[in-house]
């Protein structure tokens, strides 16, 4: 009987221990990771500010591995006092995306061009929020809430060129990424 104790408590152990390991490891480096990742961005020190990028090329990614011929807007959002309101265009003839990382790098909310015209035409409002923050919605605002520990991540907005030889296409895809608004949401 002795022994089966024994052999219970070093399994119980054994199970607390590899818990505390795997958050150690895995949680706590994602997020870690996560910030060092996010500092490399121009915009890290103006949260909540979307910077929009010009096509996309070996000198100009920030991103690892970007899209190729893609214009990419990037926001470092930071909801822990406020939410965040996302206002966006979306154009014609070209794959448009936006995409929200947690700050574990878990990705948790995408909308593809195809998804926001057949549900909310050419303009899409998003409104980022975290949980514990109140917001009554207006209209067709999607509404997306943090995960729970991520009050601090990244949005990456992708528009992707078929030609990137056409100066026109990007002219006309530049004024389309510059009507991409984020903006702090003051009151409800």
């Amino acid at each position: 009987m002795e022994i089966l104790i024994i052999v219970l408590i070093w399994i119980v152990l054994t199970l607390i221990l590899t818990r505390i390991f795997y958050i150690i490891e895995f949680d706590l480096l994602a997020y870690i990771l996560t910030i060092k990742r996010l500092k490399k961005f121009g915009n890290y020190r103006y949260q909540n500010v979307l910077f929009h990028g010009p096509l996309t090329s070996e000198k100009t990614r920030t991103v690892p591995f970007p899209t190729p011929h893609a214009m990419v807007s990037s926001c470092i959002y930071n909801v822990s006092d406020k939410p965040l309101r996302i206002k966006a265009v979306i154009p014609d003839s070209v794959y448009f995306s936006v995409t929200f990382f947690a700050r574990n790098q878990d990705c948790y909310f995408t909308l593809n061009d195809i998804e926001a015209k057949q549900k909310f035409g050419h303009n899409v409002e998003i409104i980022l929020k975290s949980p514990k923050s109140t917001y009554n919605a207006k209209g067709d605002e999607i509404i997306v809430l943090t995960p729970r520990f991520s009050k601090l991540g990244l949005i990456l907005i992708r528009i992707v060129i078929m030609n990137p030889e056409d100066k026109n296409e990007i002219d006309r895809i530049r004024k389309i990424q510059k009507l991409t608004t984020a903006e702090i949401v003051n009151n409800n």
